[in-house]
């Protein structure tokens, strides 16, 4: 695993001393993109669709079981009608011909196995059968398919070829001697001597009632394939127009959702610029003011000068946070710009900056930190590391402003992030003396020189709601990590640690 960025330490050469004043030791790396978090794009709400199709296995099986039941049912009905050709027999015997024709209907009724992915086989096996005794069933089988699942073009001229086949079969078999009619099977006196010369002829009584069950049958036929085929065509189309019906309604939601979103991005991102910009930007100014105007006094210039910085990184931060709420990218990755600009964003990368802004308040902060694969780490978590870095700070200036800050910072992608924060608690009679003097950090008296610390206000303790503790835990809990707050002895601690995160190859 390679460091992509040093210890910090006193001296910057990578051992990590506690206690030592913070440098800019930490290497500057761009992190990598976020990954959306899950869920993400999926209107409030919006429900997803129900499938309404069975397990694929279950179509499957039953799909070979109906065309098993279509192959027997179909060759015996085959078979049957073969008994009525006058060139299958000879001297009521089947001849070769015959014999040939019945091996012949296997494989031309193994077609009904494809009427699913290719409706057209069984479609020209069922007219080879039609033109060739009348067997008409496969045929109204590849029609049916064809109607359902073909485009609107070949339906309609499968459907008319089809029905013209089935139509003139049946005239043929109309007009053609009662022996050579399939159905007169039905009417011969000895079943069980089918084919027996004497026993082909079927009583002349029966003519009638033999035609009548063909044209009864083409009838039938040519309804429910036709009528049903054009019923479950409808079916399907209804059930893809509800679909797309159902997507388009989704759509408008999640559009609906985003604008109401937006909306309120904006109407925030309004009220933090007004409310904020103009307080922050007169106190920029007046700090300024007290900077210029009293250069006697070094150690008003001085705090004039410090105030001025936290006020102008403090509408910069504020810029970005607008921009951030207006756009709603403000967990997105920064652009190059931004990275190439001073580190005043909430990164891992400012922690050094963050704990010098500290530091020029006369807080004692006793900092190690060790930050490795700052590019492997998701933009998001890099955010709320700095987040509760910044947040437990703020904590111990406002309720413990005398005391020292002790602080352990340990980030790598192997290990994780581990944040560990503690400082004693008011009153406790071993805190060290608040120092008078500090190096000059804001830059305004010159090198080497010194200024004085102001007295902490101590009234801001009364100012907490406690939020920011709250915000902690929330962080927290959003990236799957522990933390533990309170009062341990006698020192408040804040303990925080995030599971390892994915580093780059």
């Amino acid at each position: 695993m390679s460091d992509h960025s040093a210890p910090l330490s006193d001296s910057g050469r990578g051992s990590s001393v506690p206690g030592a004043s913070v440098p800019g030791a930490v290497a500057r790396g761009r992190p990598v993109g976020q990954g959306r978090p899950a869920g993400h794009g999926r209107p409030a709400g919006a429900r997803p669709a129900r499938s309404r199709k069975l397990p694929q296995s279950v179509r499957i099986a039953g799909s070979i079981l109906i065309g098993i039941v279509l192959f027997l049912f179909g060759l015996l009905c085959s078979a049957m009608a073969l008994t009525a050709t006058a060139w299958a027999f000879s001297d009521g015997v089947l001849n070769d011909t015959g014999l040939v024709a019945v091996m012949l209907l296997i494989p031309v009724w193994g077609t009904v196995f494809l009427r699913h992915r290719w409706p057209w086989a069984p479609f020209i096996a069922g007219a080879a059968l039609t033109l060739g005794w009348g067997d008409a069933f496969l045929l109204l089988i590849g029609v049916f398919h064809l109607v359902i699942r073909a485009s609107k073009r070949q339906a309609i001229a499968a459907s008319a070829v089809g029905a013209t086949l089935v139509v003139l079969s049946t005239v043929r078999m109309c007009l053609a001697p009662a022996q050579r009619n399939p159905f007169s099977i039905f009417f011969l006196p000895d079943p069980a001597q089918v084919t027996g010369v004497e026993a082909t002829i079927p009583p002349e009584d029966s003519y009638l009632a033999i035609r009548i069950m063909t044209v009864a049958a083409c009838v039938i036929g040519l309804g429910t394939s036709l009528g049903v085929g054009v019923l479950l065509r409808r079916t399907r189309r209804m059930r893809v127009v509800e679909s797309l019906a159902q997507r388009e309604t989704m759509r408008n939601e999640s559009l609906t959702a985003e604008l109401a979103r937006q909306s309120e991005r904006e109407l925030l991102a309004r009220e933090l610029h007004d409310t904020l910009s103009h307080r922050l930007s007169v106190i920029s100014l007046h700090s300024g003011a007290l900077e210029v105007g009293d250069g006697a006094d070094p150690e008003l210039a001085s705090t004039a000068s410090a105030l001025r910085q936290e006020a102008r990184a403090s509408l910069e931060d504020l810029r970005h946070l607008v921009g951030g709420v207006r756009d709603g990218n403000l967990a997105g990755p920064q652009s190059r710009h931004e990275q190439s600009a001073p580190p005043d964003r909430a990164s891992m990368q400012s922690i050094p900056q963050l704990i010098a802004s500290v530091q020029t308040t006369g807080t004692i902060i006793r900092p190690s930190i060790i930050i490795q694969d700052v590019d492997a780490c998701p933009p998001a978590l890099d955010r709320a590391i700095y987040r509760i870095v910044q947040e437990t700070l703020t904590n111990a200036m406002k309720h413990a402003p005398n005391s020292p800050v002790t602080m352990e910072v340990t980030v790598s992608a192997a290990g994780g992030a581990k944040i560990s924060v503690a400082n004693p608690l008011p009153g406790n009679p071993d805190i060290p003396p608040r120092p008078q003097y500090a190096p000059d950090s804001a830059g305004g008296l010159g090198p080497g020189t010194t200024a004085r610390i102001p007295r902490p206000a101590t009234e801001l303790a009364s100012t907490g709601s406690g939020s920011g503790l709250v915000g902690i835990r929330e962080r927290t809990e959003l990236f799957a990590g522990t933390v533990r707050m309170g009062v341990s002895g006698e020192e408040f601690r804040v303990d925080v640690e995030f599971p390892p995160f994915a580093s780059e190859a």
